[in-house]
């Protein structure tokens, strides 16, 4: 586990102390499964591997201590437990590398090695008569970038070895679910209600498909779901949904088979809908659905619209055969939504893949979906599908239009760029339109005019030549146009030099910027505004009409 200093530590793990309110009102929901007095026959036993301070069991009945087993791997909270609640077991443990050998060796859970565990709480475990209520929240952080630095060494613990063992790698990054990874093995053939409070995509996501065809099997009892802006110090910019789920481990069933029925609760506790999770085959996600060809030809590689990325290790400047655009295309979610973005070389990033003749509908359609949803807490953890139905003509235009004059749209012209002692043009293929229209506009500078010698329509124009838009598309189209009309008449007003703009093709971003930076054409930008808004809600009415989300 990595060294880090308190302050920052909470943080770089994803340790939340559960809001107390929230805390009782899972409370309130295990009650409804095993009823009030749960405790008063003395069957169960209550173990929160990841206790923190206590706040999950800080409604507990005082008489209920007896019964309960806090540990948590920090002395400080350790000595707040043990104050706060004196009849329980409390006692300081790292529940991802102590006793880990003792509990997976050959198979079998042998109680009578050396342990950390506290005497009695083996004697419990060992106890068949008895059931049990693991109450928990525990940390979310994931060995992965995050704000541009990698957590490295946070999930390295002894439970990811044999998560290893198991070839579930790849969801071993998570320390909640290396908690669950070790709680299924602990726990297995005992009576369990296992209720917590995690991130949703244990549930749903792609990564965790092998953990939940091999490991989790268990019955969804209840639960809620809440934003993760009500946990102290946490970011209301960049919320996610965090639910509180109770599973039956006496009962088997895939999650692919069951449909996760959450209520959603505001700050107050209060109900305020329901939201349906339905765990579904990765095969069946949007990211999936268009065919990536194979990039074997070395082209420059772009970390934004107009500037090389050649510091990588991983330097990914391949393109396709047939090659149009970039697209980078990370993750399944609208949480990945600022991850979306095409560039007219290849994106320095995973995910992306080369756009070509043959994926072009299917990639404007899937950056439209991914970018025409207003993200919220809510549903940025929602799995993006592929579609249930045929996609009509008029979405596939109004989905082209959008992409042509959405923000991450970075194509760009760039001209004479030295990449590995050679020197390549790159071209901007979804310039929107033709040449023999541009010679008849008042282009002002004769540079930029001397580019449209022997050259070609780009790939965008032709496309559009033979489609009919619709109103909404249309409008957006035409004061796009209005804009690069004004963009070419002004040209020497502008600073062409800052964005590289030296040819025909320039593209919406080095555009949309130049003149910006110049302050002009103000009142063009604000009535394209008002006719993109209005083309967006139209595509993100139809998403869910083609099952682009559940």
């Amino acid at each position: 586990m990595v060294s880090l200093n308190n302050e920052n530590r909470k943080r770089f793990l994803g340790e939340f102390y559960t809001p107390l309110n929230f805390a009782q009102k899972g409370l309130e929901y295990i009650e409804k499964i095993l009823g009030k007095n749960l405790f008063d026959s003395g069957q169960y036993r209550l173990w929160d591997m990841a206790a923190g301070t206590g706040n999950l069991e800080y409604y507990l009945p005082t008489e209920a201590q007896k019964y309960c087993y806090l540990s948590t791997i920090q002395q400080q909270e350790f000595e707040i437990c043990k104050q706060n609640f004196p009849e329980a077991t409390c006692f300081q443990y790292d529940y991802l590398n102590d006793d880990v050998e003792n509990v997976f060796a050959n198979g079998k859970i042998d109680y009578e090695k050396t342990w950390k565990l506290p005497e009695n709480l083996r004697k419990d475990l060992e106890n068949s008569e008895l059931k049990w209520l693991i109450l928990i929240n525990p940390p979310y952080a994931t060995s992965q970038k995050a704000n541009g630095k990698f957590k490295e060494g946070v999930s390295d613990t002894k439970i990811r070895k044999f998560m290893h063992i198991k070839n579930l790698g790849e969801d071993s990054r998570e320390l909640y679910v290396q908690f669950l990874f070790r709680i299924h093995k602990e726990f297995e053939n005992k009576n369990v209600i296992l209720s917590l409070f995690s991130k949703i995509n244990f549930i749903n996501a792609n990564n965790h498909q092998k953990f939940r065809e091999k490991i989790f099997h268990f019955i969804f009892e209840k639960g809620f779901i809440f934003s993760s802006a009500n946990f102290s110090e946490t970011s209301k910019n960049n919320a996610f949904p965090v639910c509180f789920s109770i599973w039956n481990f006496n009962k088997n069933e895939n999650l692919q088979n069951q449909t996760i029925n959450f209520d959603i609760l505001n700050e107050k506790t209060e109900k305020i809908g329901t939201k349906i999770l339905k765990t579904e085959d990765k095969n069946k996600f949007l990211n999936h659905w268009v065919q990536r060809p194979a990039a074997k030809i070395i082209f420059p590689p772009l970390g934004s619209a107009i500037t090389l990325k050649i510091d990588n290790k991983d330097k990914r400047d391949r393109i396709a055969k047939a090659f149009i655009a970039s697209m980078m295309c990370a993750g399944n979610t609208l949480q990945n939504q600022n991850q979306t973005a095409i560039f007219s070389a290849p994106a320095a990033s995973a995910g992306a893949f080369s756009i070509t003749f043959e994926n072009f509908e299917k990639s404007i359609i899937i950056f439209a979906v991914r970018n025409a949803l207003k993200k919220d807490w809510l549903n940025c953890g929602d799995q993006l599908l592929q579609p249930n139905k045929g996609i009509s003509d008029e979405f596939i235009c109004d989905s082209v239009i959008f992409s042509l004059f959405n923000p991450s749209n970075q194509t760009a012209a760039l001209r004479n760029v030295e990449y590995k002692n050679q020197i390549y043009q790159i071209n901007n293929q979804f310039f929107p339109f033709l040449l023999s229209e541009i010679r008849s506009w008042n282009v002002s500078e004769s540079k930029i005019k001397n580019s449209f010698a022997k050259d070609t329509d780009r790939f965008v124009a032709k496309w559009l030549l033979s489609r009919k838009l619709s109103v909404e598309s249309e409008k957006v189209f035409e004061k796009g146009r209005e804009i690069y009309q004004y963009f070419f008449e002004n040209l020497k007003k502008l600073n062409l030099e800052l964005f590289k703009i030296e040819s025909w093709d320039v593209g919406w971003w080095q555009i949309r910027n130049c003149l910006k930076k110049n302050k002009i054409s103000k009142s063009l930008f604000c009535e394209m505004k008002v006719f993109y808004s209005e083309l967006r809600e139209k595509i993100a009415s139809q998403i869910e009409k083609y099952g682009f989300l559940q």
